[in-house]
């Protein structure tokens, strides 16, 4: 997967801020950092965070891989340029960020329930020299978006990744995963064009696993509440 994005100008930012600053306070975005070092999962800060929030934690799981060669199970492509903004001294709380759609396409069958779980940063990034400090590479999710979930590996009881949840996808069929980038760091320039940049790439595995009781709940309520509005501004 590819990341790349085109640099949003300064009137654009400042529409992007505030949005966010507009959005209230249970929907407050949150950064959710990597392991540092190389390690693979979110910091224990963040996951912390996550699930004080209400983001719901998973049973502990074994997930699957697409083959490293011949044909993928499962395919994950993004857009050739997303809209970003890179920081020049950014920090955690000041990040560089981005926002893009992951196109998840089942290739070789139906899955039922199906997860993508995010483990940390891709060791085979054409970046990885640039962004070698996990710590500093993270994504920003909704904590009332009840599709995030927090999970560990079985085994691991102190690793946590990241997981979304898809649904059932039919063979050949493919959903939309929207994502948000942060970077604690100025992002790497594409070639001598300052305005096209590039933000590093993801470990990603998958699962099958129905969602849970108190989940299933969450997403009920929430497509009752997105009919509601929906039917509230067509009588308008």
């Amino acid at each position: 997967m590819s990341f790349i994005i085109r640099l949003l100008g300064v009137r654009s930012a400042g529409v992007l801020v505030a949005a966010l600053l507009a959005l209230p306070a249970a929907a407050a975005p949150l950064k959710m950092w990597l392991q540092p070092n190389g390690g693979f999962g979110f910091d224990a800060a963040s996951t912390a965070a996550a699930t004080s929030a209400g983001v719901d934690t998973l049973p502990a799981s074994t997930f699957f891989a697409n083959p490293s060669s011949g044909a993928k199970r499962i395919t994950i492509t993004t857009p050739p340029s997303i809209p970003g903004t890179s920081v020049v001294n950014a920090t955690l709380a000041n990040p560089s960020t981005g926002t893009s759609t992951w196109t998840v396409t089942a290739k070789d069958r139906a899955y039922n329930d199906l997860w993508i779980v995010i483990q940390g940063h891709d060791p085979g990034d054409a970046n990885a020299s640039y962004y070698d400090e996990n710590q500093k590479i993270g994504l920003v999710i909704d904590p009332t978006n009840p599709n995030w979930a927090v999970i560990h590996p079985i085994g691991f009881p102190n690793v946590a990744y990241l997981a979304y949840f898809v649904g059932d996808l039919a063979q050949g069929a493919s959903a939309a995963v929207p994502i948000n980038y942060a970077v604690a760091e100025a992002l790497k320039v594409v070639s001598t064009n300052p305005q096209l940049c590039e933000f590093p790439q993801y470990r990603v595995n998958f699962l099958e696993l129905a969602l849970p009781e108190p989940m299933v709940v969450s997403l009920l309520a929430c497509a009752g509440a997105l009919l509601a509005t929906r039917k509230r501004r067509q009588t308008r």
